[in-house]
């Protein structure tokens, strides 16, 4: 249901994503596929700061992550399959890598954001006997 409020107000988004109740600008973002933007996350296009005003294109490429709370500023490309986590803030212009994990104000690389990364699931295999995989991990950690 948000999408289509979205979409009557004149934000390009497509169905796949997900805003919440977030705060995006109108005009020039771009968003891909599989967008999740956390609750209360603020996406610009434009602000003013002084007697400035600073309008610049948002993009936000496919399978991106919005923590709540989070602020994303005017002309920040985030790339595919990364992260911003809650409550941390891009700077104007900035560019997120593909595949990392940003967090803080301004948003810095955390770590490399192996969840979405091609072949996952060849590399870790598969896990036959889950109870005891869950009694070990209970063993060394509890």
């Amino acid at each position: 249901m948000n999408n289509i409020c979205f979409k009557v107000f004149g934000v390009k988004t497509k169905f796949s994503n997900s805003l919440f109740e977030g705060w995006v600008d109108t005009e020039f973002i771009e968003f891909g596929k599989n967008v999740v933007c956390g609750q209360g996350s603020i996406i610009q296009s434009s602000m003013i700061i002084g007697n400035l005003l600073i309008i610049k294109k948002t993009v936000i490429e496919d399978d991106v992550r919005i923590g709540s709370h989070a602020i994303i500023m005017p002309g920040t490309h985030i790339k595919k399959r990364s992260v911003l986590a809650s409550n941390s803030v891009t700077t104007v212009n900035q560019i997120l890598d593909e595949g990392y994990i940003y967090v803080g104000v301004p948003a810095k690389v955390l770590k490399r954001n192996w969840f979405f990364e091609d072949g996952l699931q060849d590399k870790l295999g598969q896990v036959e006997d889950v109870e005891a995989l869950r009694e070990k991990y209970e063993k060394m950690y509890l």
